[in-house]
C-alpha cells in the first residue's frame, strides 16, 4: 500500500486552502490521530475503527481511501476475518486499480483459506503491475508449493532470490520445493545455506527445527541416513511435537533398518496429525502394502501455519509502503517495489 502519511499530507493542504471556520488545526490533529491508528497500531480492532472512518471520508480521494481499506483488510486478516479482508482488498482495487499491494494481500488471505489457485492469479496480477515485486514471487511460489506444483514454485523462488539474494525465508522455501521435486541434492544445498545464514539465530526454535527436518528428509532420500540422523535429533530437540519432524525420524529409522522404531515414529506423527502423508505411506511401506509411485517420495507441503511460509521479506528499493504484519500485530512501513 502507498504510505499512509500521504493521507495527512493531502488533507492538510485541502484544509489550509479552504480556510473555512471549522478549526482546521483541530481537524488536522484528528486526522493525524486516525491515520496513526489505522496504519501503525498494535490493536487490530482499533485499526479497523480508524480505517473505517478514513475510508468513509470522501474528501480524502479514491487513492487515499483505498489505503485505508488496505490497512483495514490487513487488520481483518490478522483477526482471521478472511471474508471481510477479501472484500476490503477488492474494494481497494476498485478505487486504485492494479495496485500490486492489494493483490498480494488478497493472495495471502486466499492462501490461508486454501484457495491457492485463486492466490496464484492474485500474485500474477500483482507481478503484471510490479515485475520485480519480491512479495509477488514468494507468495505465488508458496501457493504453487501448496498445490504440489514443484517446478513453478522453484521458478518463482529463483526469481525471488535474484531480487533479494539474502532472504533466508525464500531460501528455505526453495529447499522445500526442491524436496517436493525430488531434487534432493539441490534441497540439501539450499537448506545447508539456510542453516549457516547470518539470520538463522533470529528464527524461533520451531522454525529452525523445520529447516533441520527438511534437510534430514532430503539426506534420508539421498541415502545419507547417518547424516540425516544428526539433523532429525536436533530438529526434535528444538521442537519435539512437530509431526513432520517425527515422521522424518521414522523415515530415517526405516532407512537404517530400525523398523520397530520407524513404525512407532510414524504412529506418533499420525496421532498428532492424522493425515500426514509421509507417515501414512511409511506405515504402508513397512507393512508391504501397495502404494502410489508418486506418494512414495513425496514430502509434506508447508503447513499454513508454518512460520517460514509467510510472505517474503520486503523488496529492496522503491518508496515506503504501509503493510500490516500479523507476526508482530501491527502495520509497519516497508520499502515498495513499485
Amino acid at each position: 500500500m502507498k504510505p499512509s502519511a500521504a493521507i495527512v499530507a493531502v488533507l492538510a493542504i485541502s484544509l489550509a486552502a479552504a480556510a473555512c471556520g471549522a478549526e482546521p488545526a483541530m481537524a488536522r490533529s484528528s486526522l493525524r490521530s486516525a491515520d496513526q491508528e489505522c496504519a501503525d497500531t498494535a490493536n487490530a480492532e482499533v485499526a479497523i475503527s480508524a480505517c473505517t472512518g478514513l475510508y468513509e471520508n470522501r474528501g480524502l480521494g479514491r487513492r487515499n481511501r483505498a489505503i485505508a481499506l488496505g490497512n483495514r483488510g490487513a487488520a481483518y486478516k490478522h483477526l482471521g476475518r478472511y471474508d471481510e479482508a477479501i472484500a476490503d482488498f477488492a474494494l481497494a482495487l476498485e478505487l486504485d486499480p492494479g495496485n500490486s499491494q492489494y493483490y498480494c494481500q488478497r493472495g495471502d488471505v486466499r492462501r490461508r483459506t486454501g484457495a491457492d489457485n485463486e492466490a496464484v492469479l492474485d500474485y500474477t496480477a500483482a507481478l503484471q503491475s510490479s515485475p520485480r515485486l519480491l512479495w509477488g514471487y514468494s507468495g505465488r511460489g508458496q501457493a504453487h508449493l501448496a498445490l504440489g506444483n514443484a517446478q513453478p514454485a522453484i521458478a518463482d523462488f529463483n526469481v525471488a532470490l535474484r531480487i533479494k539474494p539474502d532472504s533466508i525465508n525464500v531460501l528455505v522455501l526453495r529447499g522445500r520445493a526442491n524436496n517436493l521435486a525430488k531434487s534432493y541434492d539441490a534441497a540439501i544445498a539450499d537448506l545447508t545455506d539456510a542453516l549457516v545464514h547470518p539470520k538463522i539465530t533470529a528464527l524461533l526454535p520451531k522454525e529452525r527445527a523445520g529447516i533441520f527436518a527438511q534437510r534430514a528428509f532430503a539426506l534420508a532420500k539421498a541415502d545419507r541416513a547417518a547424516e540425516a540422523r544428526s539433523d532429525i535429533v536436533e530438529a526434535l530437540r528444538l521442537a519435539p511435537q512437530v509431526p513432520f519432524a517425527i515422521a522424518v525420524s521414522g523415515l530415517v529409522d526405516e532407512k537404517q533398518g530400525r523398523m520397530s522404531e520407524a513404525r512407532d515414529a510414524y504412529n506418533r506423527a499420525l496421532a498428532i496429525e492424522p493425515e500426514i502423508a509421509l507417515a501414512k505411506v511409511g506405515l504402508e511401506r513397512i507393512a508391504g502394502a501397495p502404494q502410489k509411485e508418486t506418494s512414495e517420495e513425496a514430502t509434506e507441503p508447508p503447513a499454513k501455519s508454518e512460520p517460514l511460509a509467510r510472505a517474503a521479506d520486503p523488496a529492496d528499493g522503491g518508496q515506503t509502503c504501509a503493510r500490516y504484519v500479523p507476526e508482530i500485530g501491527r502495520t509497519v512501513k516497508i520499502k515498495c517495489a513499485d
